[in-house]
């Protein structure tokens, strides 16, 4: 079954029946403003996660019996290659919890041409059908081009979560930012602690005290102008000269402080945790070669969530036989050749042919 098939003309016209339910925050992916998706990927913990989840899922093969259908998939856009613009999918789909992908078709709607994904912003409302017949995202493009009503079947929406019982809820998915907004918040207020220390720490502050005195306001700015004056510019580095009327002391960071700095790292943790993703996979630790294994067997698990949120919609809107499978690297390969021999499975002789034909060996 082609295409065609499946997929029927977008309308310009709303549909004259229906509820809308809106967006689960509107165009804020956080309520409470401590972190938008547009900003998301200027923190380098969530940056590395995105990259690291969307690019492996970006890689996976798509496989379908509708050479149609699977040419769409390889070559999903006109400018962009599919690595990219899969990886675009997954992305945005991590950040904002949703994804959304149009059908784009010929005037006379008989040919697929490619697929567009398109902005979070762009899909400014969703429209339930009277008795959930149907699902109608409206499409405000900024490029010029018209309103646009697109039904269930001309839009792929990729999710993640969905929970609740009310529809804005059963139709949106969530982020796993949502989850970090605490954490995210102290993060934000431990980095600008530690610029404000480091900053203070390459200049220390000092305080002098004049024993046994009462100074007016006058009199202490003329002793600190006096004391700035003999210990910067062409002063900078000299022997500082007090006279026996005043004692300088430098004041160090408060140990309470250095403690909370050395332990802001959690905030990497709770990101790992919220995404699924062992924190091993980030920084690159690992006590033996059989941990590194283990965290990676495990990162395939997490990275099933993401795979079938994709899968599962291409197989609703595209036909059932769509599959989306990672592509095993050498070293995998490898590695199961000398189980399989170990175990006499299969020969060694056997096992150096399939790596020859791989073009491993």
């Amino acid at each position: 079954m082609g295409l065609k098939d499946f997929f029927t003309r977008s309308s310009t016209r709303a549909p004259t029946k229906g509820v809308i339910v809106g967006r689960l925050f509107g165009n804020t992916l956080l309520p409470t403003g401590v972190l938008s998706a547009s900003n998301a990927m200027t923190n380098s913990d969530i940056y590395s996660v995105v990259s690291l989840i969307s690019s492996d899922v970006a890689s996976m093969q798509f496989t379908a019996s509708d050479k149609n259908v699977l040419k769409i998939l390889q070559t999903p856009h006109k400018f962009i290659n599919s690595f990219n613009f899969w990886q675009s999918v997954v992305a945005q789909m991590l950040l904002y919890g949703n994804a959304y992908v149009t059908i784009n078709k010929t005037p006379d709607g008989q040919q697929v041409l490619g697929l567009e994904l398109l902005q979070d912003y762009q899909v400014s409302s969703v429209i339930v059908g009277d008795g959930s017949t149907d699902i109608t995202y409206d499409v405000k493009y900024d490029d010029g081009r018209p309103e646009m009503y697109y039904g269930s079947d001309e839009m792929l929406h990729f999710k993640l979560v969905t929970v609740g019982s009310d529809e804005s809820n059963r139709y949106f998915g969530t982020s796993p930012l949502v989850s970090l907004a605490p954490e995210l918040t102290i993060q934000q207020l431990s980095n600008t602690l530690t610029k404000t220390t480091l900053k203070n720490g390459i200049n220390p502050s000092v305080a002098i005290k004049i024993p046994e005195a009462q100074v007016d306001k006058e009199a202490k700015d003329f002793i600190r102008d006096g004391f700035v004056d003999s210990t910067t510019g062409d002063n900078a580095g000299k022997p500082i000269v007090l006279d026996a009327s005043a004692d300088l002391q430098m004041l160090g960071i408060s140990p309470e402080v250095t403690s909370f700095l050395e332990n802001v790292n959690w905030t990497k943790n709770q990101i790992s945790k919220a995404f699924g993703i062992n924190e091993a996979m980030l920084n690159g630790d690992g006590d033996s070669q059989s941990s590194i294994e283990m965290v990676q067997a495990q990162y395939q698990k997490s990275l099933m969530r993401y795979k079938n949120a994709i899968q599962y919609e291409l197989a609703l809107k595209m036909g059932n036989d769509v599959n989306l499978a990672a592509v095993p690297t050498d070293d995998i390969i490898l590695t199961r050749m000398e189980e399989l021999v170990d175990k006499q499975i299969i020969s060694p002789v056997d096992a150096n042919q399939t790596l020859k034909q791989k073009g491993i060996i």
